[in-house]
């Protein structure tokens, strides 16, 4: 119309297009959604591996919001008209060992009951090896540590879970972990053993049974690690404290109905004071 001088007729005959889908005017846009719109690109902009799950959870949290309503499905729309980060759905499967009918899991049923730990391996830019020493506590889903060294010994290891003790002043009842050489050594057995905390050993070459810590390990790998090139350990662990900040105080957790693991232990804390004394 405004190149050949078409009427407007034509044109939409040519382009197969409604005449009144061309003159309807679109709604003005609200206060309210275009500050919802801000507020997920804001969200987008800070944690980019967010979907909009965890950033309606995130917005809920926040003091401008809370006590609000806010519709799941519309700021889905929305997300997805902003043009933001969305996963593909993926069907999850049900990873079990031959032996998972015949034993009962091991169930953490309070902060501190069952303390789920492990290695994680990277590289640093000069192509040097170290790991990350991760320690979760299953029920409040708190990642309690994530140190980085060159080499650990079962002493660093007994060192790291001291250190967690005097942070919460609470002592474990259980430890779960692999049957790697730094957690079946004698340093750390004869520690729990004087100390009092159990043992829960899982089947060699079984890390579907230690779940929680595997789970905690991706999501570090993917929202942290995958997207940072560090150069020196001192950098390794300002981003492993940096993102264990996060992870505890801000990212919120499906299967804690959006919370994040810090106000779901002040929560928890809250309600069995009474048991607690």
């Amino acid at each position: 119309m405004e190149k050949f001088g078409a009427s407007e007729r034509f044109a939409c005959q040519v382009l197969g297009q409604n005449r009144s889908a061309l003159r309807k005017k679109k709604s003005p846009m609200s206060f309210d959604e275009a500050q919802l719109r801000a507020d997920l690109r804001a969200v987008a902009s800070d944690y980019p591996v967010w979907g909009w799950r965890k950033a309606r959870w995130h917005l809920l949290s926040t003091e401008r919001r809370a006590g609000t309503a806010l519709n799941s499905k519309r700021v889905r729309r929305l997300w997805r008209e902003e043009g933001l980060v969305c996963k593909p759905k993926r069907r999850k499967k049900r990873h079990t060992g031959p032996d998972a009918g015949e034993q009962k899991r091991l169930i953490a049923t309070y902060p501190m009951h069952v303390l789920s730990f492990d290695f994680q391996s990277d590289v640093t830019s000069c192509g040097r090896h170290f790991r990350f020493f991760n320690v979760i506590d299953e029920y409040t889903r708190t990642a309690l540590a994530i140190i980085p060294r060159r080499s650990f010994k079962a002493e660093d290891v007994v060192a790291v879970l001291e250190g967690i003790i005097a942070e919460t002043g609470t002592q474990p009842t259980f430890v779960r972990c692999d049957d790697g050489p730094e957690f079946t050594a004698g340093a750390l057995v004869n520690w729990c053993n004087t100390v009092g905390v159990s043992t829960a050993f899982i089947d060699p070459g079984s890390p579907w049974q230690n779940g929680f810590i595997e789970s905690f390990n991706a999501q570090f790998r993917r929202e942290q690690l995958s997207g940072e090139i560090m150069d020196t350990m001192a950098e390794a662990r300002y981003l492993a404290d940096e993102w264990k900040d996060i992870y505890n105080q801000e990212r919120p957790h499906g299967s804690l109905d959006g919370s994040t693991p810090s106000r779901f232990w002040d929560e928890w804390v809250r309600e069995n004071q009474l048991a607690i004394a």
